[in-house]
C-alpha cells in the first residue's frame, strides 16, 4: 500500500473561538490581489481590501505538527551534516549520531524499531521508540523513503498498524508558512507584485493558526512540500511579515483568497532554474584517482545497460543514479562518497562545453537539491539509473526534463 500523507496542525497559541465564515468572506480574488499589487496597493490596503474589518497584529511564537506520511513499511533519513537520532522510549540513552552522507533506515520488527546504516554494513541498531530524528548543524533532514523530500525542524517516527510507521515534521510556524505560500501564490508575483506575497503570507498564517482549532488537514490544503516547496521570493515575504497575523475581536480566521468563480486552487511551485552546485563547487581532490578514467568509465558502465533500477542498490544486483556511479568509478580505484549531492561536489568541475566521456553529469531542483546523475559518453549523451521500474540506459541532455535541471558536471580522473 502507498504511503498517504496527511496534515495535522497543532499551534502554541490559544484561540477564542472562529469568525463565521459569511462575516470575513473575502470578496477579493486571488488575481484580484495580483492586480491590486501591480496598481501600487501595498499589503495593507490588500488585506483591508479582502477581508474588511480585520486588524493586523501579532502572534506568539507557535509550532506545527505535519503528519507528512503514514502506513509507510519503511523510513529512510539523512543529512548533508551530521543528524542526532533520540529513542524516547530509552529516557537514558545518549543521543545518536547520525554520519553526514549516510542512508539510515528504520524498519519495524516485532514491537522495536530496527536501525540499520544502509552506508555501511553491519551496523544495525535496535530502538525502542518513537523515534526522534533532529538537524543539527544540517539545514533540513531528508526524508529519502517514503517522499523523497528535505524537512526542517524535526521527524518523529513513530509505530502504526502492522509493520508500518508514520513521521511527524514538528517545525515552526515560520518555516512551516515558508512551505506552504507558494502553492497559494506563484513566487514569480515577487517580481512585479511583491505586495501581494506579503499579504498573502500574513493571511497564510492567519489561515494555520485558524485551522489549530479546527478538523485534521490534509497534505494538499495548504500544499506542503517542506524545503523543497520553499521559492525565494515567497521565503522574503514570509521572513518580512514574522508574526504579523488578522485577527477580528482577537480571533483568527480562514483567511485564504478564493480564485473567483473556479474556486481555491492549489498551485504546484514550478522548479525554476537549478542553482549549478556541479559547476561552482571547488575542486575536491578524490582518493585513487589517475589520469585517463574517463573512457574506462564508458566502458565500464556500458556493460551494465538494463540493469534493473533499485532505490539504495549499488551493485550489479541493481542500482541508484549515484550507486551506479560510485560502483563504476571503484572499480577503476576512484573513492567517491555515496550520494548524488556529495558526488557533486567531489573531483573538477568542467563546464559544459568541455564535457568528455566519462564526466559525470548532474541534475538539481531550483533548491539547489541535486537529486539525480549519469556518466556522460559523449554527443550530448549519457548512461543512468533512471527510477523505480526503469533499468540503466542511455538519455539525452537536451531532453527537457534534464535540459531544464542540469546542474553541472564533475571530472574524477587525475
Amino acid at each position: 500500500m502507498r504511503p498517504r500523507a496527511r496534515l495535522l496542525v497543532l499551534c502554541g497559541v490559544a484561540l477564542a473561538g472562529a469568525v463565521p465564515a459569511a462575516a470575513l468572506a473575502a470578496p477579493l480574488t486571488l488575481d484580484g490581489a495580483y492586480t491590486a499589487a501591480r496598481q501600487g496597493k501595498t499589503a495593507r490596503q490588500i488585506l483591508g481590501l479582502a477581508f474588511p474589518g480585520a486588524r493586523i497584529g501579532s502572534a506568539r511564537p507557535a509550532v506545527v505538527r505535519v503528519l507528512v506520511a503514514d502506513l509507510a513499511p519503511r523510513v529512510v533519513v539523512a543529512g548533508s551534516r551530521p543528524l542526532r537520532m533520540i529513542d524516547e522510549g530509552r529516557r537514558r540513552a545518549a543521543p545518536r549520531q547520525l554520519l553526514p552522507g549516510h542512508r539510515y533506515r528504520l524498519l519495524r520488527r516485532r514491537g522495536s524499531f530496527v536501525l540499520d546504516d544502509l552506508d555501511r554494513p553491519h551496523s544495525r541498531a535496535l530502538l525502542r521508540g518513537p523515534v526522534r530524528i533532529q538537524p543539527g548543524s544540517a539545514r533540513a533532514i531528508r526524508l529519502a523513503d517514503p517522499l523523497d523530500r528535505r524537512y526542517r525542524g524535526t521527524l518523529r517516527v513513530v509505530a502504526e498498524a502492522g509493520r508500518t510507521m508514520r513521521v511527524v515534521n514538528v517545525v515552526d510556524l515560520e518555516h512551516y508558512v515558508w512551505g506552504t505560500l507558494p502553492g497559494q501564490m506563484p513566487s514569480a508575483w515577487g517580481a512585479d507584485a511583491p505586495q501581494a506575497l506579503v499579504a498573502g503570507a500574513i493571511a497564510a498564517r492567519t489561515d494555520v493558526l485558524f485551522r489549530a482549532g479546527a478538523a485534521p488537514l490534509t497534505a494538499d490544503d495548504p500544499l506542503y512540500l517542506g524545503v523543497d516547496g520553499e521559492r525565494p521570493a515567497t521565503t522574503l515575504a514570509v521572513t518580512g511579515t514574522r508574526g504579523r497575523v488578522l485577527t477580528q475581536g482577537a480571533v483568527y480566521f480562514a483567511a485564504g483568497f478564493p480564485v473567483g468563480d473556479s474556486g481555491p486552487v492549489a498551485l504546484i511551485p514550478s522548479l525554476g532554474v537549478p542553482n549549478r552546485l556541479a559547476e561552482t563547487a571547488p575542486a575536491r581532490p578524490v582518493p585513487g584517482t589517475q589520469p585517463g578514467l574517463g573512457p574506462l568509465a564508458v566502458a565500464r558502465v556500458r556493460t551494465f545497460l538494463g540493469t534493473p533500477y533499485l532505490w539504495g542498490g549499488a551493485s550489479p544486483a541493481g542500482f541508484d543514479c549515484s550507486g551506479l556511479v560510485q560502483y563504476v568509478y571503484g572499480l577503476l580505484g576512484a573513492r567517491l562518497p555515496r550520494v548524488a549531492e556529495d558526488q557533486a561536489r567531489a573531483g573538477t568541475p568542467v563546464p559544459r562545453d568541455q564535457l568528455a566521456p566519462g564526466d559525470v553529469v548532474f541534475f538539481a531542483d531550483s533548491t539547489g537539491y541535486v537529486h539525480h546523475e549519469g556518466i556522460y559518453l559523449g554527443d550530448g549523451t549519457f548512461i543512468h539509473a533512471p527510477h523505480t521500474g526503469d533499468v540503466v540506459r542511455v538519455a539525452s541532455l537536451s531532453a527537457p526534463g534534464y535540459a531544464a535541471e542540469y546542474a553541472g558536471a564533475r571530472r574524477y580522473s587525475a
